[in-house]
């Protein structure tokens, strides 16, 4: 009986330490060429400075693989990817490799098999696929690279891990592919560019976990898109503005998009507008009704939400500041508790040790 307890006393202790550990924030800070790092209290959701990790190179976006354990980072002047491993306890990064490719990845993101890193490229329109190690480093020579058209800015698979979709801003399209994880091609499909009207700009997509339901930020419209993914293919069903009524025409931009971690809500950030609209998503048809904006710091490139759900960060790269939401599980609102001062121009904001 004495075993059992203190067996199910282990078991309960290692649980709760995973529930209650202490996640973190991470900062890129291209004009200091270094990454802040921050430990989030998650009772209370305010950031502590822990420390910086300083690179050779301006990091921009980053991306984590599906178990947690390894960091992506772009160098984006640089043209390089790097990776590292995270600590589980600390977050602290060890460098595992740096691989050349062309500048400015705008964003990366693990296949969920995590045997390849998918990596979309701004500045020369293109798509790479490069193969992971089993530690999770990015192996030198990418298995493919795919020209798309300029200022390629987003990429993501559907849940099957079958269907890609890269967002291009500048040319209002939506690249479509087909990947094959065991044979490693990723391959464009029949008719698998869509183009939306003038003046729109896909930027960001995120991807519903159990529906086949995609969300498309507008950079240029100011616009949040839903679109069925219908056959592998996206096909529009609303579009809905991220700004209130009275905002002028074609001022501000969206610059993030992303689901809430129940995925029953959409939040979009709203540049020149400076605030996150957020979105409740109806749960049988998909479609989206305004919960209203939040107004957030200058410029607000990048934001967050925790796995908990509870708690939103906000860069605001005008102001050098990450503002601190409290979130509102149910109905999706936000409220600012806390505005704290981080290095210059805050690029890319990302959570790790969230297992």
């Amino acid at each position: 009986m004495f075993r059992v307890l203190m067996s199910s006393l282990a078991v309960y202790l290692t649980v709760s330490s995973i529930i209650y550990a202490n996640p973190f924030l991470l900062v890129s800070l291209p004009d200091e060429h270094r990454i802040a790092v921050y430990q989030i209290d998650s009772e209370a959701g305010l950031l502590r400075h822990m420390r910086d990790h300083n690179l050779g190179a301006d990091p921009g976006p980053m991306s984590v693989s599906h178990d947690g354990k390894t960091l992506y980072l772009s160098l984006r002047n640089a043209g390089k990817l790097a990776s590292f491993a995270i600590d589980p306890e600390t977050a602290k990064l060890t460098h595992l490799a740096t691989v050349d490719v062309d500048q400015d990845p705008a964003y990366h993101w693990q296949d969920y098999t995590a045997r390849y890193l998918l990596c979309a490229y701004y500045h020369t329109g293109r798509v790479s696929m490069h193969s992971l190690g089993k530690d999770g480093r990015i192996l030198s020579e990418p298995t493919r690279w795919i020209q798309t058209e300029l200022k390629a800015h987003c990429i993501m698979a559907a849940p099957d891990n079958r269907h890609v979709f890269v967002p291009h801003t500048g040319a209002n399209k939506i690249f479509q592919f087909t990947l094959d994880s065991d044979r490693g091609t990723l391959e464009l499909k029949k008719d698998g560019v869509l183009t939306s009207e003038e003046q729109t700009g896909p930027r960001h997509i995120d991807i519903h976990p159990r529906r086949p339901w995609a969300y498309v930020d507008y950079e240029q419209g100011n616009k949040v898109a839903f679109y069925r993914i219908n056959e592998g293919k996206l096909v529009r069903k609303q579009v809905i503005a991220s700004v209130p009524a009275d905002w002028p025409d074609g001022e501000g931009a969206t610059s993030r998009l992303t689901l809430s971690p129940d995925a029953r809500f959409v939040y979009a950030a709203n540049r020149g507008h400076n605030s996150i609209a957020g979105f409740k998503i109806n749960r049988f048809t998909g479609k989206l009704t305004s919960i209203g904006y939040f107004p957030t710091e200058a410029n607000p490139r990048s934001f967050v939400i925790t796995a908990c759900g509870k708690w939103l960060y906000a860069g605001g790269q005008d102001t050098n500041q990450i503002a601190v939401f409290s979130r509102n599980v149910n109905d999706g609102t936000l409220q600012r508790i806390d505005t704290i001062q981080t290095g210059r121009k805050p690029w890319w904001l990302q959570l790790v040790n969230q297992h």
